[in-house]
């Protein structure tokens, strides 16, 4: 039988997965996109779904978006906030390929890890982002379960 403090400290690091891994992913993110954003630029372009003048901007400021967000989940640091604004950067994600891959334009470099790790946007782009989507909702809700936990 599994004592009281061994299912406390499971479920612990079965809570931290997640935060762990979406920090990761976008702090990995935004480095790619941070290291050449004029480049990060052209791939927002080839989306055709905004303005050029709306992919310089998207381009300049997502980065750090991703990089703060990183930190934050690796660092535990407001963590209900964080998790939400990393939903909302999914949603807008999976929208953007949804919306691109339905209207059937080819995109060479779907531009996750900006110019760097080129591939094409493809159905399994849509997964990824579904994934990193499901993975943040289990950031929140582990981060509510811990708020109870400490009130």
């Amino acid at each position: 039988m599994i004592s009281t403090q061994q299912n406390k400290n499971t479920n612990h690091w079965i809570g931290n997965v997640p935060r762990i891994f979406v920090g990761l992913v976008l702090m990995s993110t935004g480095i790619g996109k941070g290291l050449d954003m004029a480049g990060f630029v052209t791939v927002l372009d080839g989306y055709q779904l905004q303005a050029h003048w709306l992919s310089v901007v998207l381009a300049y400021t997502l980065p750090f978006i991703e990089l703060g967000v990183g930190v934050n989940l690796l660092s535990a640091i407001q963590r209900i906030a964080t998790a939400w604004i990393a939903i909302g950067l999914h949603v807008l994600m999976i929208s953007v390929v949804a919306i691109t891959l339905a209207r059937g334009i080819q995109v060479s470099n779907c531009g996750c890890f900006g110019v760097f790790l080129a591939r094409p946007l493809t159905h399994i782009t849509l997964i990824e982002d579904a994934v990193m989507l499901t993975m943040s909702v289990l950031v929140l809700v582990d981060a509510k379960v811990r708020t109870r936990k400490f009130s």
